[in-house]
C-alpha cells in the first residue's frame, strides 16, 4: 500500500544521497576551491551588474529626450518643430494673398490693404 510505497522511496532517496557523498568523498572538491570559485563567481555577477546599470542608464537619457553625450535629437528636433510653424505661416500668407486677389506675395502690398 501507502506506507510501503513510501519505504521504498525513502530507501532509494538514502541510497541515492549515500551514493552522492561517497562521490563527493572521493572527488578532489576542497573547502576553498568552492570559496575561490564562489568569490569569482559573485566578482562576474557584479561586473554584469555594474555594465547592465550603466547601459540602462544610458539607455534612460536617450528615451527621455535628456541631454546625453553625442546627442543632437532636441536640436534634430527644435529644428523640425520651427521648419513646420514657418511653413504653416507662409501657407496663411499664401492664403490671405489669394484672398486679396493678389497675384505674387508681397508684405507690403498687405499691410496696405489691412490700413485701409
Amino acid at each position: 500500500g501507502i506506507n510501503a510505497e513510501y519505504g521504498k522511496q525513502w530507501y532509494q532517496r538514502r541510497v541515492r544521497q549515500s551514493t552522492h557523498m561517497k562521490c563527493l568523498k572521493d572527488s578532489d572538491i576542497s573547502v576553498q576551491k568552492v570559496k575561490t570559485d564562489t568569490q569569482n563567481m559573485m566578482k562576474s555577477i557584479q561586473n554584469v551588474n555594474e555594465r547592465l546599470l550603466h547601459a540602462i542608464g544610458y539607455l534612460s537619457d536617450v528615451s527621455t529626450t535628456a541631454p546625453h553625450g553625442g546627442s543632437v535629437y532636441n536640436s534634430e528636433k527644435d529644428f523640425q518643430l520651427a521648419h513646420e510653424q514657418c511653413r504653416l505661416v507662409l501657407d496663411r500668407l499664401s492664403k490671405l494673398a489669394e484672398k486679396s486677389k493678389l497675384k505674387e506675395f508681397k508684405p507690403e502690398e498687405v499691410w496696405k490693404l489691412r490700413s485701409n
